[in-house]
């Protein structure tokens, strides 16, 4: 093996193209507000004649792009495509499609909803509402630190196949299943007498490079996260349309993406278990119940129309999901050509070569979109190393953008409890204490068992909390907060904005309604409370039972946390700070010059209040 010059070139353009882009945006923003006049020392500062603003800013393209890439990242290409495999492939899509619908999207709508409203992170979004949600949202921060705990270490993985990128040949060129399990993970054969093992040191020096890559990001407030974002979103869009258009004219192609949307298995559609994966996948993808939409909305302008960011983030999340099953899944059918065309794969019952089906590649466990894509790499000739340095890049951006808001997420919760205390000290100081403890949490996950660790958290806390959050959600918002409330609020949030001069209404008010206040909580139970009998039945994955433990105990801390509010509220009888309903509809009723307060808001909401406003 040599070192790739195309590869080492490509990675130094990918590194610096960020920097030069960056440097040329501020020089031609700084000559412009020179030659307006608009440039004031206090404004780098941030500072509002000599007053700090109650909250930072972000404007509404850098909203949507942080909203897009928190929603967008690495699970939609690492999670999606290993569970439409397992799953056996159209029966899971409807699924998936069907909980994005009925639970995922309605819980993002209120969240986005309730940070614009309240203008707090969701420690104190949840207070304002009623004290006894608090717990609920400290349930949501504790879940906060044990997602970035392991997340990054996929990142990880995708800095360790960069730099394999590097070498010509690729190191996975030969077998890339063997490389990722044997060089990248160093996993054991067998679970029996094992604990973690060793941290491995490619990871833990990958790891070390995702977090630093965080601090650089986050330290110095929205408008470097914004500049950052830019290229972390739209990078990974422009090169899945590369990978996608390549990977679609490989050899065996076709049998991959029969396999993706043909195949349609009717009898898994009455599995429970494979509901449970669909829900728990869009709500790790969206990720309402981390409480970042909230905190993100809270930054966004009053003016911002949160119920189209909302239709925008949706959409476009789950197109990058089913547009890049069609990439992994053309892989999937050009790995499973090969084989078969080489003699097939070797039958460790019989000892003979048999011919290997898509479906059996496809169930490479978590790994898929590494293995599927290092294998795809090899179909672009001469430009083998420079592309394999940007796809792989483009895993790590897609990551980074998710990791970059649960960070975020988190910081806004120590500021804020911290202001409370009457200290603010520098966020760069903050987000450094974060990610030091964060990257020493994360080395758990860098031993030779961490992918099972991983898999055991990610199971226990991700599938099982976001589940019980979403439903605590929707019980919150129907009791506390208000459907009513939410309708007013998007209405006078967005009067006289250029595409809503009347306001936005939420349509159609009958689906949002039955999603919120009905489906969205009882679904989100009923699979709760089905997987919680399905595990206490059969341990999870067959792990050892010292780390369903492990699974069982960050669970139970998440539970323990959650009720904590309730007991508080009922000791000191406090109740919501949130401002009447009355106050806000006024508000609504004055923008449209009627003095009287405005009737039930109901199917014709439009036309009443257009009526007033002609009035």
């Amino acid at each position: 093996m040599a070192a790739s010059a195309v590869g080492i070139i490509t990675l130094l353009a990918v590194v610096l193209a960020g920097p030069l882009a960056w440097a040329i945006a501020t020089y031609v923003e700084r000559r412009r507000k020179a030659a307006d006049g608009a440039a004031e020392a206090g404004a780098s500062e941030g500072q509002v004649d000599g007053k700090e603003p109650e909250r930072e800013e972000m404007s509404g393209v850098a909203y949507t792009l942080s909203l897009l890439g928190y929603a967008i990242g690495l699970g939609n290409l690492w999670r999606f495509p290993y569970l439409v495999g397992k799953w056996g492939g159209g029966a899971f899509i409807i699924a998936y499609l069907v909980c994005l619908c009925f639970v995922a999207a309605p819980a993002y709508l209120i969240e986005m909803v309730m940070g614009q409203y309240t203008r707090k992170s969701t420690v104190g979004c949840f207070k304002m509402i009623h004290p006894r949600w608090d717990g609920l949202a400290y349930g949501q921060a504790l879940i906060l630190l044990m997602v970035m705990a392991y997340y990054n270490v996929l990142l990880a993985y995708a800095v360790i196949y960069i730099a394999g990128s590097l070498v010509d040949p690729l190191p996975w060129a030969a077998d890339s299943k063997n490389y990722f399990n044997v060089e990248v993970l160093n996993g054991y054969d067998d679970y029996i007498g094992k604990g973690l093992g060793p941290v491995q040191w490619k990871l833990a020096l990958g790891l070390l490079v995702v977090w630093l890559i965080v601090f650089a990001s986050l330290s110095f407030g929205q408008k470097i996260l914004t500049k950052v974002t830019w290229v972390t979103v739209v990078g990974p869009i422009v090169m899945l349309v590369v990978l996608l258009i390549r990977s679609v004219t490989l050899d065996g192609a076709a049998d991959g993406i029969e396999f993706y949307i043909g195949k349609f298995d009717s009898e898994v559609l009455g599995d429970l278990d494979m509901w449970a994966s669909a829900c728990s996948q869009i709500l790790f993808s969206l990720s309402p119940g981390f409480g970042a939409a909230i905190t993100m909305s809270s930054h966004t302008r009053p003016k911002e129309n949160v119920f189209r960011t909302c239709m925008v983030v949706v959409v476009c999340n789950s197109a990058f999901s089913l547009v890049g099953g069609f990439a992994i899944f053309s892989i999937v059918g050009n790995i499973t050509f090969r084989l078969n065309a080489a003699g097939g794969v070797l039958d460790k019952a019989t000892g003979a070569m048999v011919a290997t089906t898509v479906a059996e590649q496809a169930r490479a466990g978590t790994g898929l979109a590494f293995i599927a894509i290092a294998d795809g790499m090899r179909a672009f000739g001469s430009g083998t190393n420079a592309m394999s340095v940007l796809f792989f890049t483009v895993l790590l951006t897609l990551g980074l953008d998710s990791t970059f808001c649960f960070a975020e997420t988190f910081v806004c919760y120590v500021e804020d409890y911290l202001l409370v205390k009457g200290s603010k000290p520098a966020k760069w100081k903050i987000v450094g204490c974060t990610c030091a403890v964060m990257y020493l949490m994360g080395l758990l996950f860098c031993t030779r068992m961490g992918i099972e660790l991983l898999d055991t958290i990610d199971h226990y806390c991700i599938t099982y909390y976001l589940l019980l959050a979403v439903a605590l959600e929707a019980f919150m918002f129907t009791f506390d907060f208000g459907w009513r409330r939410l309708v007013v609020h998007v209405k006078l949030a967005t009067l006289g904005n250029l595409r809503t001069p009347l306001g936005q209404d939420v349509v159609p008010s009958f689906f949002w309604r039955l999603a919120i206040h009905i489906t969205m909580p009882v679904c989100s139970l009923f699979l709760f409370f089905y997987i919680l009998s399905t595990d206490v039945v059969e341990p999870y994955g067959g792990y050892p039972v010292w780390m369903n433990g492990i699974g069982w105990s960050c669970l139970a801390a998440l539970l323990a946390v959650t009720p904590l509010g309730f007991a508080r509220s009922l000791k000191s009888g406090t109740g919501s700070t949130l401002p009447p309903l009355e106050q806000d509809e006024a508000a609504l009723a004055a923008a449209f010059g009627i003095k009287s307060t405005l009737p039930p808001l109901g199917q014709n909401e439009e036309s009443d209040l257009a009526e007033g406003a002609t009035a």
